[in-house]
């Protein structure tokens, strides 16, 4: 169907296009102005064009805005839809010949229009008297959903519908929720400053349960609860809502990838037709080099198109947080904000263009420095600009001086909010964990809401792990201004990323305290079931590791791999391994001046800080996994997939509003992922990408390899190439190679000699883990998986960052 969306420039238009989109229809979006979220292929037509030319040949128009203007559509539109809003009144609520009028009560929930957000983020709460008054809400997601089957039923029933939650609220139960103070104020002069209407009409929602046969999902508490997820960290001064400088809110509104830039420059594929996947990301050529660094830590690729919804909407939220807080201006902001990460082949890499214009937001700073501290040497050689140069204002004195006022200003303020927001985060993932504690117990809107909360969750993380990446990288330059040097401190045992090798030394400890345990884990097919039986003891220390770490595993951010949840026995396994191997000094701490020692206890805080983050994100992704497998079930079950990891290959959008023939489309996925596997993905390119044809000779005795050392010390071993579904061919004593590690990984370091990766600077997680148990490890070995040959004998050096072929 070709539907038209008018009001599409606000939350709930853009909302319902979305849904409709997914849906497989032709929407054309109407509005005063095109949102920066409007995707590419999605025509969107301003409110300058009159409604009659827009909606001509439409088959359904479902406007968003009331009834203003709907006098303009065409005469041979079949169907109309109208959302009329009754709070503010809306006087314009009586019902429209032949049209189905849906009139909502006050919408919440975390995706809202910029008006409810004023009223309930100001500083204070103004009582008129009505705050206790009882107050009908609805979920946005409600109406949505209430919307699209309007414009889709035919067999609905014209004339007016109310949609509202079963039971109400009040305005002082809002404020109380988003953390406002009420003030009560005398006589008329409350009205004027609460802005509110004086009477509200009161909404019938029968018609909608038993003419439509639909209840809303969301009580009113639960609506106000996801509320207050947009209304934190924002505060409204006046009629605009700004972002609390010490805070970091969530996004409401990520910009389109694929939408021409301001300034008319269209984007342009970077590969060619045959390896360009689906969710390839076109660029700007005026930024042309990307690189694959420490993003591929994180998701290695080709990913899952589960993935590609949340961790890739979580890399380019996080990216226009960023370029919000450095504010650079103009071309290059907005690149910052849409395109810090690009996809190619479907993995991820970092934007070096980009990240040159960032580096230069640093003041007083070679920017060389920033990146090579943020990407290694991989980029050494590339070309970072294309023919034509982005606007720039060139870097002087006074854009220094106001670059050092803006990274001062993200230094201190997000350090001093750090924690609150590190801990609203992490409730936050406990309340979805408790939410979906029982999967199978959930009614299926439900389990579709929580998939949609879990991705947000997600996302969120992603915004607050970058922001922790930012601080710290911004403590590495005051550190080497104060050192004269590159000082990393010690994270310290809080290190929430070295739990899972920590885990492994525990339960190695436990074992040997314990010989039955102790023999049973020399044998070769020990496994969790058989320890629980004979070793008790063991087995109830493994449960307690696996409720602190069962969420991590090796490709842990992939929503297709396995977690030490899902697989006990991996784990168990490991620790065999590390009953044999050798035991390790820990590593002197750093010794870092007096005049740097404040600096350095604020900056390995926020590497605490970091970690936390990434890994409640991992437990939210864990979750968000368990959900999506529910979900597979669930429709293997209704006849749309065969099988239940075919929902991996969906959208996370598809999974809530599935298209048309989801079969045919995990099939095609699936097919497009095996081609892409077979490809091997240049490091880093620029303006255009090629695969690339693997090196023809592998390293021959006396060769060195060289890269970044990260992590003091030397060892000699044998060569062991290993990916996240091979890591179990490691063996005690042998030298991990991989192409990237994420902290999944980590607890092979108990028994790996060494560790040697392609790609990942000096803050890659695996990186800061080895620092703290004394690994040697090896980062930015470009060519390691390619010219190293397991069963090699080679010594690798932490600290000179040589790795030599013996």
């Amino acid at each position: 169907m070709r539907i038209v969306v008018g009001g599409a420039d606000g939350a709930i238009g853009r909302g319902v296009s979305a849904r409709l989109v997914t849906l497989g229809h032709d929407v054309v979006g109407f509005g005063a102005r095109r949102p920066e979220s409007w995707p590419g292929t999605v025509e969107f037509v301003t409110s300058e064009v009159y409604l009659a030319d827009t909606t001509k040949g439409a088959d359904a128009v479902l406007h968003c805005g009331g009834t203003h203007g709907l006098d303009g559509v065409a005469a041979d539109v079949g169907r109309v839809v109208v959302m009329s809003a009754t709070w503010p009144v809306d006087d314009t609520t009586a019902a429209v010949d032949g049209a189905i009028v849906v009139r909502t009560a006050l919408v919440l929930g975390r995706h809202v229009d910029d008006a409810v957000l004023t009223r309930f983020t100001a500083p204070v709460f103004v009582d008129d008297g009505s705050a206790d008054r009882p107050l009908q809400v609805v979920h946005a997601h409600d109406v949505e959903r209430v919307l699209v089957r309007a414009a889709l039923d035919e067999d609905l029933p014209t004339g007016r519908v109310d949609v509202t939650a079963s039971e109400p609220t009040t305005l002082r139960a809002i404020a109380t929720a988003v953390g406002r103070p009420v003030v009560t104020v005398p006589g008329p002069l409350a009205r004027v400053l609460a802005r509110r209407p004086v009477t509200v009409p009161t909404l019938d929602p029968t018609a909608l349960r038993e003419d439509w046969g639909v209840t809303p999902t969301y009580d009113a508490a639960q609506a106000i609860e996801d509320f207050t997820l947009a209304c934190r960290g924002r505060i409204a001064v006046g009629s605009a809502v700004h972002d609390i400088p010490w805070r970091l809110p969530r996004v409401l509104s990520i910009p389109a990838v694929d939408a021409p830039a301001a300034d008319g420059v269209e984007p342009v594929p970077a590969g060619p037709g045959e390896v360009t996947g689906e969710f390839d990301t076109p660029i700007d050529p005026r930024f042309p080099a990307f690189i694959a660094t420490n993003l591929s830590e994180a998701l290695a690729g080709p990913f899952s198109p589960s993935s590609a919804s949340v961790t890739v909407l979580g890399t380019r939220a996080a990216g226009l947080v960023i370029s919000e807080r450095l504010r650079p201006g103009g071309a290059v902001q907005r690149e910052m904000s849409v395109r810090t990460t690009g996809v190619f082949g479907h993995r991820l890499y970092a934007g070096i263009t980009t990240g040159h214009f960032m580096a230069h937001t640093v003041p007083f700073i070679d920017p060389n420095l920033v990146l090579s501290g943020f990407f290694g040497h991989t980029e050494d050689g590339l070309e970072l600009f294309g023919e034509h140069l982005p606007p720039v204002e060139p870097r002087g004195l006074v854009r220094q001086l106001r670059g050092g006022l803006t990274f001062a200003n993200c230094l201190v303020g997000l350090s001093a909010g750090s924690r609150g927001d590190t801990q609203a985060f992490v409730a936050d993932v406990e309340r979805l964990e408790t939410a979906a504690t029982d999967p199978t117990a959930l009614d299926d809107q439900r389990l579709r809401e929580l998939i949609l909360l879990g991705r947000d969750h997600v996302v969120h993380g992603w915004v607050l792990s970058s922001a922790s990446i930012l601080l710290c990288a911004g403590y590495g330059v005051v550190m080497r201004l104060l050192c004269g040097r590159d000082v990393m401190p010690a994270a310290g045992d809080e290190l929430v990323s070295a739990q899972a090798l920590g885990a492994v030394h525990r339960l190695a400890a436990a074992a040997r305290r314990d010989p039955v345990a102790a023999k049973l884990l020399s044998e070769p097919d020990v496994d969790a079931a058989t320890l629980a039986a004979r070793a008790p003891a063991f087995s109830a220390a493994l449960s307690d590791e696996l409720a602190l770490i069962g969420h991590r595993g090796p490709g842990e951010v992939e929503m297709r791999s396995a977690t030490y949840a899902d697989d006990p026995d991996l784990l168990v396994r490991m620790v065999s391994k590390a009953l044999t191997a050798l035991p390790r000094d820990l590593p002197r701490l750093p010794q870092v001046p007096l005049r740097a020692r404040a600096v350095g206890v604020a900056a390995a805080t926020q590497l605490r800080e970091r970690e936390v983050r990434r890994d409640r994100m991992v437990r939210a992704i864990w979750v968000l996994r368990r959900l999506l497998r529910e979900q597979g079930r669930r429709m293997v079950d209704a006849g749309q997939l065969r099988d239940i990891d075919d929902v991996f290959y969906l959208l996370v959008d598809e999974v809530n509003a599935p298209p048309p023939d989801l079969a045919g489309i995990v099939t095609r996925r699936r097919a497009e992922q095996a081609t892409l596997q077979g490809l091997v993905p240049p490091e880093a390119f620029s303006g255009h990408w090629t695969p690339t044809e693997g090196p023809t000779t592998a390293f021959g005795g006396g060769e060195v390899l060289h890269g970044i050392g990260v992590s003091g010390g030397s060892a000699r071993g044998r060569v062991r190439i290993v990916q996240a579904e091979t890591i179990d061919d490691l063996q005690p004593g042998e030298v991990l190679v991989a192409k990237v590690t994420d902290v999944g990984y980590t607890p092979a370091f108990a028994y790996a000699a060494a560790v040697v990766t392609e790609l990942g600077g000096p803050t890659s997680h695996a990186a800061i883990v080895a620092r703290e148990f004394g690994v040697p490890c090896v980062v930015n070995a470009r060519g390691a998986t390619a010219r190293l040959v397991t069963g090699t004998v080679v010594e690798v050096d932490g600290a000179t960052g040589e790795v030599h072929v013996l």
